[in-house]
Formats: C-alpha cells, sequence, structure tokens
C-alpha cells in the first residue's frame, strides 16, 4: 500500500486524471443532471480505476523481478499466490478511494452532485468492482510477466477497453459485429449496475455478470500463475531476476 501511495502514478490516476477528463465530458456535453450525471460520474470513476489497476497492479510481479525479489516471493514460505492476491487488492483498494473521493468532490465543485437512491446496493457495486478489478490485476500480472511486450499490452488495455466497455460513449454507436466483445468487460457491468443503483432500481442481471467476469477472471489467473510456477521451479525458464 504504502509503495502505490508513494508512486507518482497513484496521484496522476486517482486525482488528475478523473478531474480532467470530468472538466472535458463537462464542456462537451455541457452539464449532466439526473441518470446522466450518475452515468458520467461513473464512467470517470470506471475509467480512472482501470487505469490504476492495468499500471500498477497488474505491474506487481514485473516491479519485483525489477528490483530482484521475485526470486524469494516465488520460493518463500507463504504461497506465493496468496501473496500476489494480497498486493493486488491493495493496489486496487488505494486507487478506488482516492479516485472516488476526487469524482465526488468534482461533481460538486461542477455543480452536478449524485444523489444516490440505494446507498447499500451502490457501495455493493463499488466493492464488486474493486474485487472484480482485484482479479483482473492478478491475472494481469502472470500475463505480463510471461510476455516481453508488457507496455505494449498495457496500451492496448486501455482505451480500447473503455470503448468496448461503452462508458462514455453508448455500445450502441459502435458496428453490431464488434458490440459483443464489451459483454467480456466487468467495466460495463459495473456502470450499469452503479447507474441503476443511483437510481434506486439495481440492476441485479448487471450484478450477476459483472460477480460471474470476477470469477472467471480469478480463474484465468490461478491458472496462468501456476504456469509462472512451473517455469520457475520445475523448468526453470522464466527469469526471476
Amino acid at each position: 500500500m504504502m509503495v502505490v501511495r508513494a508512486h507518482p502514478l497513484f496521484l496522476l490516476g486517482g486525482v488528475l486524471q478523473p478531474s480532467v477528463l470530468l472538466l472535458v465530458v463537462f464542456f462537451a456535453r455541457g452539464q449532466p443532471t439526473g441518470e446522466q450525471a450518475a452515468r458520467v460520474a461513473t464512467a470517470v470513476l470506471l475509467m480512472a480505476y482501470w487505469g490504476s489497476t492495468v499500471w500498477q497492479g497488474a505491474a506487481i510481479l514485473r516491479r519485483e523481478r525489477l528490483i530482484g525479489t521475485l526470486a524469494h516471493f516465488m520460493r518463500g514460505v507463504r504461497s506465493p499466490m496468496l501473496v500476489l492476491t494480497g498486493k493486488a487488492l491493495g493496489a486496487s483498494i488505494a486507487p478506488a478511494l482516492l479516485t472516488s473521493v476526487t469524482v465526488a468532490v468534482m461533481m460538486v465543485l461542477l455543480r452536478s452532485p449524485i444523489s444516490v437512491a440505494s446507498p447499500g446496493w451502490f457501495v455493493v457495486g463499488l466493492v464488486a468492482a474493486v474485487l472484480s478489478g482485484t482479479a483482473l490485476g492478478t491475472l494481469l500480472c502472470s500475463l505480463f510477466l510471461l510476455t516481453r511486450f508488457g507496455g505494449q499490452l498495457s496500451s492496448a488495455l486501455l482505451y480500447p477497453v473503455f470503448l468496448l466497455a461503452g462508458l462514455l460513449i453508448p455500445v450502441e454507436f459502435f458496428p453490431a459485429g464488434i458490440r459483443w466483445l464489451g459483454w467480456f468487460v466487468s467495466l460495463r457491468w459495473a456502470q450499469q449496475f452503479l447507474v441503476s443503483a443511483s437510481q434506486g432500481t439495481p440492476d441485479f442481471s448487471a450484478l450477476a455478470l459483472l460477480g460471474l467476469l470476477m470469477v472467471v477472471y480469478a480463474v484465468a489467473a490461478v491458472t496462468s500463475f501456476r504456469r509462472i510456477d512451473h517455469l520457475a521451479r520445475v523448468r526453470g525458464t522464466l527469469e526471476l531476476g
């Protein structure tokens, strides 16, 4: 947590990025109200959170290798998967909290505060989004370590994902042949549930799909991490330092 908070990208993704995005949206669309305000706020919140997940949480193992501690990490007494999950959760919670505060303050300053009709379910949606991001961050950790193109993969997972999720631009504006890809992006269902909860009519089908994707991400994360463990411990073909 302390490493994450001290990193410049933490403040960039948690304060500067959501603030600038909100200013751009308000300048381009005018002052949103009601459901539209909730849609804009949740879109910016999830975009900033996803950026933090990709650039910080997903790079945990790469940082371990960079500073020379990956070998100790993989061969420690505690389960490396358990330790990685804890680190990914910490890397998810901190940006989520800072981004939430930033978006809430900015919406007040821009005179479009969000009124949440079902605060309990809204919090459930936020927690589900964080857990989904943790699972996906853990998966990306393994993928980034297994490929030499982690930086390129990071870039590819940012704005294309925002578009496929339909956060600021509805998926109805995209060609019908690619709309189905958004079904596999948890951000889409997180936003749909959060907006519905803010209006007092929680969309439980969206919450169920968000939970399902979280499980899929988690299973894929465990599978890919076992691959890393096999390469490191059994075959000795993974560079640990």
